[in-house]
């Protein structure tokens, strides 16, 4: 969530509140007293991974005002097929990023009733996604995905229309995620990277090699940085911090817990603060026990299973803020909610 000043809000993302099962966003703008419906000027999709679209339908849905975004990806007739193909089938619980994605096109039309051709922005490099000329000037522009990474991503997308549509099945992940929507926001004099799910890539085209050298060396750099993948190898390039980031900039990401797959692992972690000595987590990537209420259901789950636990584990926030009439130099001030820690505590152990 990105407040930039004047009532003006962007939410990229979506994530349910553990307890209130709600999106993140509209419980932490109700906490603030803030109208959604009023304030929220665009909701952004950054990919179609479930992680990262739980109950963004419904955060559209209230932020009435609001445009919404994703990847150029979704234009394309392969996506369409895929679709229409998969909206209404007995998805898995907890939700599938492309139903979200559905219920989204379904608020459009009804917003858009007056054309046969609702579409959300199409996010595309260097493409502008929303701005405000009143002062401090705002821009929100998109990095990725580059021209190369549709076509890539489009040869992967034909083999996953389902042959049976009465199939119980959630749509799988496209690796590597070449259309992960990473966006460069810019308040005054102020720059922050948000870098999504984009991946490294070999291919000069595609990932973060395509953005670094498509980004103008002469223009300032960002002073804080949303580390992609949940600061997985796969999305380390060099480049962005040599060309795209001040020194020892502060830098966030969130976890991810599935089986043994715990991201970032303590050498991930290490290898950030090699980078910036203000890096920090949303929460560690431990998942949680199971309980249940039931002590029954609970011994027979632990009997049946060889492991079993709650995904995620624990839960938190960081906030960064500055006001944005200060000058570029100023330090930010960052707060920490809940289970969120420095990265250093993770990797020493202090958390």
């Amino acid at each position: 969530m990105v407040h930039f000043g004047q009532g003006d809000w962007g939410i990229v993302d979506s994530c349910l509140e553990p307890n209130s099962k709600r999106p993140v966003a509209l419980h932490y703008l109700k906490l603030l007293q803030v109208d959604a419906e009023k304030s929220v000027r665009f909701v952004l999709a950054s990919h179609w991974h479930d992680d990262h679209m739980q109950g963004i339908s419904s955060v559209f849905k209230e932020a009435k005002s609001a445009l919404f975004a994703c990847s150029q990806a979704v234009r394309t007739p392969e996506f369409n097929e895929i679709l229409s193909s998969w909206t209404g089938t007995r998805f898995l619980p907890g939700g599938s990023g492309v139903d979200e994605l559905h219920s989204v096109m379904s608020e459009l039309a009804k917003r858009k009733a007056d054309t046969r051709y609702p579409s959300p922005v199409l996010a595309s490099a260097n493409k502008v996604i929303w701005e405000r000329a009143r002062q401090p000037a705002i821009t929100v522009k998109a990095l990725s995905p580059s021209d190369a990474a549709e076509l890539a991503t489009l040869a992967r997308l034909k083999p996953l229309c389902p042959k049976n549509s009465k199939a119980r099945r959630r749509l799988l992940s496209l690796q590597p995620n070449d259309t992960s929507v990473a966006l460069a926001l810019q308040i005054g004099n102020h720059r922050v990277l948000l870098g999504a799910d984009l991946e490294a890539r070999r291919d000069s085209g595609l990932g973060w090699i395509a953005v670094v050298d498509g980004f103008d060396k002469n223009e300032p750099k960002h002073q804080g940085f949303k580390i992609p993948h949940h600061g997985s190898p796969t999305a380390h390039h060099a480049g962005v911090w040599d060309h795209m980031l001040t020194d020892d900039p502060w830098a966030v990401t969130t976890p991810f817990v599935s089986g043994n797959v715990k991201l970032p692992s303590v050498a991930d972690s290490q290898h950030i603060l090699d980078r910036t000595t203000g890096a920090y987590l949303t929460a560690p990537p431990h998942p949680a026990k199971f309980r249940d209420s039931n002590k029954t259901v609970e011994k027979t789950a632990h009997e049946a299973t060889l492991s079993i636990h709650f995904i995620p584990g624990r839960y938190g926030q960081v906030r960064i803020r500055k006001d944005a009439n200060f000058v570029p130099e100023a330090p930010w001030n960052v707060e920490l909610f809940g289970d969120a820690l420095t990265m250093s505590d993770y990797v020493h152990g202090t958390h």
